[in-house]
């Protein structure tokens, strides 16, 4: 019995989580550079990993992603892709890798000016405009 009233509360959370408000993104709302400070499977940001990575958007529907490795030990230094993408229905989609067909789809849950919060599947993307 405490089992199915366990499934019914996860059932009712996770219907609140999908229902999280979404801010509609035009392609002008991503061109240029943008620095991604952190991600995280919360979207409040807490238990957050820092990162070292620019996502550029290029008008031409590709996006450069660059991310920089300080760890000493790392086996590489600086990871470089090229990825295609769009926006449609005001959600960003992009390629989940390069080379593969395969889309994600992103939505932003918060944009502040130069600032925004994209979630892509599960982790979210905490941003700043360079």
């Amino acid at each position: 019995m405490p089992s199915i009233k366990l499934i019914g509360l996860l059932l009712f959370s996770a219907s609140f989580a999908a229902g999280a408000a979404e801010i509609p993104l035009t392609q002008a709302d991503l061109l240029g550079t943008w620095h991604i400070e952190k991600e995280s499977v919360n979207a409040d940001g807490s238990g957050a990993r820092g990162l070292n990575t620019t996502w550029t958007f290029r008008n031409d529907g590709t996006m450069e992603g660059i991310s920089q490795e300080n760890d000493s030990h790392a086996r590489i230094e600086q990871l470089k892709a090229v990825l295609n993408y769009s926006v449609e229905d005001g959600k960003l989609k992009k390629q989940a890798a390069p080379g593969r067909s395969k889309m994600e789809t992103c939505a932003a849950t918060a944009k502040d000016g130069n600032k925004m919060v994209l979630k892509c599947q599960s982790i979210y993307f905490f941003m700043s405009k360079k």
